[in-house]
Parts: structure tokens; sequence; C-alpha cells
């Protein structure tokens, strides 16, 4: 039996929302699983065996220990702060189950696809789609106002999430926190209501952004010139070097040629869809 599934891109943390917060976005990740007597991976017209340490082969034996041919096509950038990996786990779980003739449960998804990843933001987006909010595996789904549009400025340089996260602070001060706090409470009212005044009042972060701004400089200088060329908010995508930008019908086109010149042909910037379904 062949197993398919599908799961969308997603971008995390939008600010302040550090490992809580994530948001679905139209790119998608398809898996295709079929028994074989040995774990392969076939990607880009090219096979080869499953390294032991694969991302890939640790989410389909959460499944079982039977082997499978994983055929990816992926158009998620990787490395980018888009949340390939969660998508490549989710699709890949659901594709191994289907294929041993289980139809895989959205709860499940979840809790296999936030183990593996270590955190719910990224997780719960490509399952559910949407905007989403987690803590350990309790997800809520939250409103996202239908004025919003999403920009993303895709620098062509990587940057790997564990070198994102090693720069990271053990600490933080109580007062970075409760600013924090704020910031997420103005981020989730103005993502909810479309308000451009409550969105200004969620820029910024204190826990991971403003820590890792010495890995992309670029990154940074996109945020800005989204929001001087009027996007409501802007932020790094996960881990980065990835920035989202939240415009309206609008801004959206001024705010699109601002990034364009950031990256200057270093990358691209697209207009991208909110994936209201998760996996498929």
């Amino acid at each position: 039996m062949i197993g398919k599934a599908t799961a969308p891109a997603s971008s995390a943390n939008l600010g302040p929302g550090f490992d809580c917060l994530g948001l679905a976005l139209e790119l998608r990740c398809a898996v295709t699983a079929a028994a074989s007597d040995r774990w392969e991976l076939e990607e880009g017209g090219m096979v080869s065996p499953l390294d032991p340490v694969d991302l890939v082969l640790a989410a389909a034996r959460m499944v079982g220990d039977e082997p499978c041919r994983i055929t990816i096509a992926n158009e998620i950038p990787r490395a980018r702060g888009l949340g390939s990996s969660a998508a490549v786990i989710v699709a890949t779980v659901a594709a191994v189950m289907r294929s041993r003739g289980v139809e895989p449960a959205g709860d499940d998804l979840f809790v296999i696809a936030n183990r593996l990843e270590g955190h719910g933001d990224n997780a719960g987006a490509a399952v559910f789609g949407g905007l989403v909010a987690a803590s350990r595996n309790s997800l809520a789904h939250l409103a996202l106002h239908p004025s919003i549009r999403i920009v993303a400025a895709i620098p062509d340089s990587h940057l790997r999430t564990d070198a994102a996260r090693d720069v990271l602070p053990a600490q933080v001060s109580h007062r970075a926190a409760v600013r924090n706090v704020g910031r997420l409470a103005f981020l989730m009212e103005g993502l909810r209501t479309g308000d451009a005044d409550i969105l200004a009042m969620a820029r910024g972060d204190e826990l991971h952004e403003s820590y890792r701004s010495s890995l992309s400089r670029v990154t940074g200088g996109l945020i800005s010139a989204a929001i001087e060329a009027g996007a409501m908010h802007a932020a790094w995508s996960g881990a980065g070097p990835t920035a989202l930008a939240f415009a309206t019908e609008d801004t959206t086109s001024v705010v699109i040629e601002a990034l364009e010149q950031v990256l200057d042909g270093d990358g691209e910037v697209r207009q991208l869809a909110v994936a209201t379904t998760g996996w498929t």
C-alpha cells in the first residue's frame, strides 16, 4: 500500500510569541511512503539509504520499524525559518501511517511532531493550519483578521535552528519578560482585529530576536524596511533568516518593493496565503 500526505510551511514566534505562536503558510511538503526491504529516501530524483540520525527516519519510526521508501517533494525553503522540519515530520508520519492502512488523527500527529520538534508552535500550525498557540501538548486556535496580508522576505542564506538556539541565554530579566508578555497580548489582539495601532505596540522582542540579530544582519534590515514601508507588524520568521511582514491590501505592494530592495537579488519576496488547512 502507498501512503501520501502533505503539510504546510509555518512561521513561528511572530515576534514576542517565542515557542508558542505559529502561523501556517501555503507552501507544502508532500510525502509518499511505500513498504520496502530497507529504509530509503527519494528526493529530487535521487535515492539514498536513510541515515540513522535523519529526522525523516526518526519521524517514520514513530509509526513502526518496518522499512519504507520515503519520497519527499518539498516546496518549503529549508533552514530559512519557515517550518520545513515540522512539515516533513507531520507529512512523513501521516504518509507512513496510511501506507500501513491506518488513517492518522490530528491530535496524534501533533503529539508526535511536538515530541520530535521540542516545541509546539510549528508542529501545531503544520497539523491544524491557521494561527495557533501551543504549550506542551495543548493547543488553541486563534483568530486572524481577513484583511491581513502576509509577506515573506526569504534570504538566500541559511540559518540552522540549533545555531539560532545556541545564542539564547539561559535566563532573561524579569522586566524583559514582562515587556514581552505585554507585546504578546497586543500581538494577539492586533492579529484578531487587524488594528494597526494595536499591532504597533507588539513590535520588538527581548527573548530571541535581539540575541539572534548578529547571526543574520539582513533580517533586522528587512524588518525595519517593512515597518517603514507601512507594514503593521514585522518579525523574524522562526529562527530566521526569513522576515515576515503583516500588511494590508493597500500596503502590500509597497512593502514587497521595500523588502526586495533590501535583499537586492540575494533572496526572494513572496506574498503567502495562510494555510487554513493543515496536514492533508
